[in-house]
């Protein structure tokens, strides 16, 4: 008999798979967050006015976008 165990036991996988999991959501939803932030920072005022839409709106419409992702 082994005196070290070679595989790891079953009840050890769930958390590093939860782990890589939620690291992957974050890297996710960071991506999607980040693109949305670039994209509305390159709208004019002009075109910020007809969207309705202002500058300080930017965090609050990017965090939604990357909950969704």
């Amino acid at each position: 008999m082994a005196m070290y165990q070679t595989t790891a036991p079953a009840i050890a996988l769930p958390l590093p798979r939860r782990l890589f999991e939620r690291f992957a959501t974050w890297r996710r939803q960071s991506a999607v967050y980040r693109a949305t932030m670039d994209e509305l920072n390159s709208l004019g005022d002009r075109e910020l006015l007809d969207l309705n839409m202002s500058r300080a709106d930017f965090d609050k419409i990017a965090r939604d976008a990357a909950l969704k992702a």
